[in-house]
């Protein structure tokens, strides 16, 4: 420590002062003599300053003016009244005095005494300086600084006010604070700056208001407040001194722009919450960390049973392989993909385009996926029902039977339509039912084969009315054929005259513009294929039946009339009219050829209106016409037959004809009723097992019984019956026709 000390010419005092540096060496002393002039001022690192109270020449002042920060020590000779009446007014915190006959009594003390001046000094010093900084921190802090009194009086403002609020620094000292804070705003600051003050510790407290702008406008400020005790009493004499120093931040832009973002995010909220895609987050293990109520809907799941699970808890076995595979692709290129999904959930197909995109933390490593799936099921089912139309065309054009007509127009309906159980159901012969030509395995496993009576359910009025049918909830309807029914949807499409088409599904499914359009497009074109197919077959029948008019033109008929022409020339050369009968019998062989003909061709027009008749009636009429020689007929049934009854009789006729040419002219014939038909037996020899086969297949020999079965066959199929030979109780041929009305 250098210790200066100031002597005026007192060689005793001078000497004394030095014996404290050979007292303590940690001291190094300096011995000024003023009237040695101003070489005093070139003395360096002065620690502390000894001022002997004989020096007149160099005042306080002086000295403090050189050395401002450095203290100074009086010593005292024998005036204590004088020096404690006059200078010691003037001693600053830092300074003190000895007297000065303790530099030989107690040198110690006086060593004690001026560290002690010397250690005040530095923390004086530091203090200022902390001082100094804390006030340059204050003056040039953005934060707003205030400082009020225990009754809410502003007291100090930091100049940030202007920049913050507007006023001037010293504008709102002496005013009220919460005079200026927002009415909604005022409770709640007062209540947290009074609990605060009024609080027997150091407290701090929090709050948030709205404090008047010098334009009029509303700063929002959020304020950290702490009370503190003052050295000085700011008010009244029972005033204990407390006072509130208050930070404050404007934080109105911050404030505008949370709120934002709460706007922003209740917003999106509302939009995740109410979208119709899928929303949801998963961590890197495939656990769900958010779903939206779309996801929950589709997995009719509530969230909370949700979240945590992995991925093959929540979707079907099935999907697990396709899922963890795009996760995969995302997390290993970091990038966003696009997918496609096609899904089974709950038994239904589902189709997503899915965008998956990875998370990534602050440190650049992804952390979660999060997902947005569109649904698309009817846009990818529209296309692939324009595609199915599309291909259609081609397969129905290869199609030559109605067998084929129906499998291939089934499949196609079935991809059109969506609906797994359809099929295609035709009028019968008769026009009295609906009857499957062709179905799915899941409309057969639910409705079997079973055909639909005349003007039963929905099917009939479509057929009738020719107007498709289209609801998603089949059931209501007033004239659904099973009221307990498990078809929910169903399309009914009418296809002409031939039948409809029936496209349903077990489950609820409203069909749109599309479905109705396309549904409309696959009946025309299957109803044109079956129109085509018809017409095709009706061809082909004419023209087998032109063959065999061609057949019988060049060779049957040509026989008959060939001994007519023989035995004619054989009467006109020899006169002998016996010849004749041989020309009758030929002629009239040749007329029964006609017949055939005739009766032929007239069966490939089709059957016409149905008429109901006893078989007594049809029987005997149709007996009467041909010629029976010593034939006998009985009738053993007076049932009622439904027919095209001029084929019915064209049937009987050849039944009747045949039985007489085989089984002679007395042949013996009886008629009856069977079980869902008629039998029509003879006593002559009968038909043997192997030609009975032939004649069942169409392979017959001879004119007259070509055209006879010809005939009886064309009927039979063109009624939708059916024929067998047996042999009769008299031991000759018995035809059984069953399936008749």
């Amino acid at each position: 420590m250098h210790v200066c000390c100031f002597v005026s010419g007192d060689l005793e005092a001078g000497e004394q002062i030095r014996s404290l540096e050979r007292e303590r060496r940690e001291l190094t002393i300096t011995v000024v003599d003023p009237t040695d002039g101003d070489e005093w001022t070139d003395v360096e690192s002065v620690d502390c300053v000894l001022y002997h109270d004989s020096v007149d020449l160099i005042s306080i002042d002086q000295i403090r003016s050189e050395w401002p920060a450095v203290p100074v020590v009086h010593v005292i000779g024998g005036r204590d009244d004088e020096f404690e009446d006059g200078a010691i007014a003037e001693l600053r915190p830092v300074d003190d005095w000895v007297d000065e006959d303790r530099l030989v009594s107690a040198p110690s003390l006086v060593v004690a005494r001026l560290r002690r001046a010397v250690e005040r000094a530095a923390e004086l010093s530091t203090a200022r300086e902390r001082a100094t900084h804390f006030s340059g921190l204050i003056e040039n802090a953005s934060d707003l600084v205030t400082v009020l009194d225990e009754n809410g009086i502003v007291r100090y403002q930091s100049p940030s006010i202007s920049d913050i609020l507007g006023y001037e620094q010293d504008d709102l000292v002496d005013e009220y604070a919460f005079d200026y804070i927002h009415p909604e705003d005022t409770d709640r600051a007062a209540e947290v700056f009074f609990d605060i003050v009024t609080s027997e510790t150091s407290r701090t407290g929090r709050a948030v208001f709205r404090f008047r702008h010098t334009d009029g406008s509303w700063v929002s400020l959020e304020a950290v407040g702490q009370s503190l005790p003052t050295d000085t009493p700011t008010g009244s004499d029972d005033d204990d001194g407390r006072e509130f120093v208050i930070i404050s931040r404007d934080i109105t832009e911050m404030r505008e722009t949370t709120e934002e973002l709460r706007s922003t995010r209740d917003q999106l909220q509302v939009i995740l919450d109410n979208t119709p895609a899928v929303v949801y987050m998963k961590d890197l293990e495939r656990r769900y960390l958010y779903v939206n109520p779309a996801f929950e809907e589709i997995f009719d799941q509530p969230r909370e049973e949700i979240l945590g699970k992995r991925s093959e808890d929540i979707h079907p076995a099935v999907n697990i392989e396709q899922i963890n595979e795009m996760d995969r692709e995302v997390l290993e290129s970091g990038e966003a993909n696009k997918y496609v999904e096609d899904f089974r959930i709950r038994g239904r197909r589902r189709v997503f385009f899915n965008v998956r995109a990875p998370l990534f933390d602050a440190d650049g490593e992804p952390y979660a996926i999060y997902g947005i799936a569109t649904e698309i099921t009817e846009r990818k089912e529209r296309e692939e029902s324009m595609q199915a139309l599309a291909e259609a065309g081609p397969r129905l054009l290869e199609c030559e039977t109605m067998e084929s007509v129906g499998s291939v127009a089934v499949s196609v309906a079935e991809s059109v339509l969506n609906q797994q159980i359809t099929g295609i159901l035709t009028l019968d012969e008769m026009g009295d039912a609906l009857r499957p030509l062709s179905m799915t395995d899941e409309a057969i496993e639910l409705f079997g084969e079973t055909a639909i009576p005349r003007g039963s359910g929905i099917a009939w009025r479509v057929f009738d009315t020719g107007e498709l049918y289209a609801s998603s909830d089949v059931s209501s309807d007033q004239e659904v054929l099973n009221p307990e029914t498990p078809i929910e949807s169903e399309i009914i499409v009418p296809l002409g005259e031939h039948g409809i088409l029936l496209a349903g599904s077990t489950e609820p499914r409203t069909f749109d513009e599309h479905d109705l359009e396309f549904a409309t497009i696959l009946g025309a074109m299957i109803q044109g294929t079956i129109d085509r197919v018809d017409r095709e077959q009706q061809l082909q029948t004419k023209n087998q039946r032109l063959e065999e008019f061609s057949n019988v033109l060049a060779h049957d008929l040509r026989n008959p009339l060939a001994v007519a022409k023989g035995y004619t020339d054989l009467t006109r050369e020899t006169g002998d009219l016996e010849y004749l009968a041989d020309v009758e019998e030929g002629v009239e062989r040749a007329l029964s050829i006609m017949d055939g003909l005739l009766a032929l061709a007239r069966t490939g027009q089709g059957v016409s209106e149905f008429e109901s008749a006893p078989l007594k009636q049809l029987a005997s009429e149709a007996w009467s016409s041909i010629k029976t020689r010593d034939a006998t007929l009985r009738v053993e049934s007076d049932r009622t037959i439904t027919a095209d009854l001029g084929w019915l009789q064209q049937l009987f006729e050849n039944m009747f004809r045949n039985a007489i040419d085989h089984g002679g002219a007395d042949v013996s014939v009886r008629v009856g009723a069977i079980d869902g038909g008629i039998y029509i037996a003879d006593d002559g020899p009968g038909i043997d097992p192997e030609q009975r086969e032939q004649l069942l297949e169409g392979d017959s020999s001879g004119a007259d019984v070509r055209f006879g079965f010809k005939i009886i066959r064309d009927v039979i199929d063109a009624h939708g019956w059916s024929l067998s030979i047996e042999e009769s109780e008299e031991g000759g041929a018995r035809f059984e026709i069953v399936g008749l009305r």
